[in-house]
């Protein structure tokens, strides 16, 4: 039961941040600030798990940690690509953003679907 409760609350702070990244109107001073911020953010998780050593039953705030910079990450680059298709393409407002929406959800049906699988 706690475990459904800490995925609802994610997927709704994931959605909150993607509506908070992409709320506002794609201009010259987004992409800089966000690109380097998404390479950061992976960079940091990738090496968190990959670099340090990784002992899950006794340190799990670690691995923690670096999930929490690779799901943020991964809903920047989510709003990053969804604020240059609209700056390429104006005329197709919803359905980027539509589909962006959906796409935060993927890290949290990665879990379901691994969590069904064991």
């Amino acid at each position: 039961m706690m475990q459904n409760l800490f995925l609802i609350a994610v997927c709704l702070v994931g959605l909150g941040v993607y509506v908070a990244l992409v709320r506002r109107s794609p201009n010259r001073s987004f992409f800089p600030l966000l690109g380097p911020g998404i390479i950061l953010l992976g960079a940091a998780g990738l090496a968190m798990l990959r670099l340090l050593p990784i002992d899950a039953a006794e340190n799990t705030a670690r691995v923690l940690v670096a999930l929490a910079l690779l799901w943020i990450g991964w809903i920047g680059l989510v709003a990053f690509v969804v604020q240059a298709i609209h700056r390429r393409m104006p005329g197709s407002y919803p359905w980027p953003t539509l589909f962006g929406s959906v796409v935060t959800f993927s890290p949290v049906l990665g879990f379901l679907v691994a969590r069904a699988m064991i």
